[in-house]
Parts: structure tokens; sequence; C-alpha cells
């Protein structure tokens, strides 16, 4: 071959529990109320017992609620952080007022260093703790959180394509991974490469290359889910995490990649160019111990693909290769 790891996470309008990643642009929330016109709010994780996902960033729209523990339902879920109640506290934006409310927690919530009792306000620049993990509390009109996003563009997207970069993808692929194996779910990976690129360099230079892959980022993304991971890991090569999909289900959305990569040629430099895709598909099973496993098995499916001629998919499921 989801950094100083971020996340963003749009709450509004989604059922609590329910996860959602999306690109780091403000919404256009509409004014309900003159309370409320123009106001959206984020958290940012500052501190993390082991440094992960550090400058993760969580929105909260007006009447949006926001979990956070242990638990694999929560809208934050940090389950490798054992200070954490599996519900810990719960974040809800009511009112033109953003509260926070400890939920009987094991270890407390504190708001500024003091220890929370009940339910307090959160103002713009407040930071709370619970267990042994900070967040700072932001009006999303605040300078502060522009930095935040200027930070998140450069430490979570790819440069090019704007879609995940590798460390980044890494970094989600992982708790998404060890999330699958403690709760037995299934997730499946897509990995996809185009093919004879290096035709592409050099028949019209880099920036015609490039032109490719912006392109190709582009065409793809609106076939890809919310709550799956797409990210170019280096070069011409790009993967898609799915959680609680199958290799079958995920086979689907390889072939329908594949398709509408070669569906139509691609503008380089006013030129009109012809690529395809070949792709593996891998599924999750019980005795790998890390998520590199499942890109071993993804890798080697891919190349199975390109042996096989390329333009392709082929997948590796639990009861092994179709």
């Amino acid at each position: 071959m989801k950094d100083t790891s971020t996340d963003s996470i749009n709450i509004g309008g989604v059922p609590a529990g329910e996860r959602t990643r999306d690109a780091p642009t403000l919404v256009d929330i509409g004014a309900a109320s003159p309370a409320t016109a123009s106001f959206e709010a984020a958290v940012i994780l500052i501190a993390h017992p082991e440094n992960r996902r550090l400058g993760a960033r969580f929105r909260l729209t007006p009447g949006a609620t926001l979990e956070v523990g242990r638990s694999p339902q929560a809208a934050i879920s940090l389950p490798e952080v054992p200070s954490l109640s599996r519900n810990h506290a719960r974040l809800r934006f009511a009112g033109g007022r953003v509260l926070l409310e400890d939920l009987g927690s094991r270890n407390g919530t504190f708001v500024n260093d003091r220890v929370l009792r009940g339910t307090a306000e959160l103002k713009s620049g407040d930071r709370f703790q619970l267990g042994a993990v900070h967040f700072k509390f932001l009006h999303e009109r605040d300078v502060e959180h522009a930095y935040y996003e200027a930070i998140y563009e450069m430490v979570a997207r790819d440069g090019l394509t704007g879609v995940y970069n590798r460390r980044k993808f890494f970094e989600e692929a992982g708790r998404e991974f060890a999330r699958a194996q403690r709760y037995r779910r299934p997730l499946a990976l897509v990995m996809m490469d185009i093919d004879f690129f290096k035709r592409v360099n050099d028949e019209h230079g880099h920036l015609g290359g490039d032109a490719v892959l912006k392109q190709l980022a582009a065409r793809l993304q609106p076939l890809v889910r919310t709550e799956e991971i797409f990210a170019r890991l280096g070069g011409e090569e790009f993967a898609v995490l799915c959680p609680e999909t199958d290799a079958a289900r995920a086979t689907v959305l390889a072939e329908k990649l594949r398709h509408l990569c070669a569906g139509s040629p691609f503008d380089c430099n006013g030129v009109e160019v012809c690529v395809t895709l070949s792709l593996g598909v891998a599924e999750i099973r019980p005795q790998q111990s890390c998520f590199e496993d499942l890109v071993q098995l993804a890798d080697e499916a891919l190349y199975q693909a390109k042996d096989r001629g390329r333009d392709r998919v082929v997948a590796v499921g639990a009861r092994g290769a179709s």
C-alpha cells in the first residue's frame, strides 16, 4: 500500500447513536429562531491517553443529541479508553444552548477542571474531561474553529484529490477493525489500482496524470456511503473500507466503481483518456490479528485481478477466492 486523527461528524437530523463522516465544510442550518440563527457548535478532542484521534472534531446542530462513551452505539465511541463509562455523558443542543450532562459515569465529568453535577451549559472555549479524554467546545463562527478546520484539511485530506489520505485511512481503519473483531461485526476492504497508469504519465506528463486522479476521485466519491472510508493511499492506489459490510456487498460496490471509471473518458489537458480499474475485495476473518492482515488479503485479491487481465474485480471472502 476516517495522523493527528480528525473526524467530522454531523449529528444534525440523525438519530442519536448513528455515526456519520462528512467533508469538513460548514452546513447552512437555516434560521429556526433568532436564538439559533447561524449557530452551530463543535467539540474537539484535544487529549487522549494513547494520543489517538487528536484534533477529531464532532459537530452539533440545533436539536441534536450526542452521547459519549465506550459503547459502539455512542456517537463519539471510544472503546479503547477504559476510564470512560459505557455511556459516560451526553451533549444536547436545545433552545440555542449546548448542554453537557453526566450520565452517572464511574470517573465523573469535569468542566474547566470542576466536577460536573447534573447538567451545565457550555460556553465557547470551555474544556471538559470525560475519564482520561479531554475535549474543547467551540462555536463554529469562532476564529479558533477556523484554525481547526485548516488543521483538519492538512492532516486528514490528500492534497491532490481531497479524499482521505493514507495516514487518516489507517487511523480510522484500525479503530473499525478493532470494533469489528470485538463485536464480531462484518467489515470489508476494497483496494483499487488504475491500470497502466504509468502510460498516462508517460504520454501526458505528471500534470495530466494528476488531472486523471482528481477526476477519478470526484467521480467515485458519490458512490461511497457516508459511513465508509474512501482514501488515496498513494500514487494511483485507492481504497474503500466498508463497515457492517460483507465481501458480497463490497463486491457489488467494487463493480459499480469499476463500471463508473470505465464508463466515460477523463479530460487529460484537453485530451480524452480512457482508464480502467483493477479491484480486490476482502472480508475480515476471525484469525486476523490486525488491520494489516486484512490489507494483505485485499492486496492478494487485487494482484489476482491484474494477473487475470485487469479491469475486473476479484473478491476473497471467508470461504476463499471467487
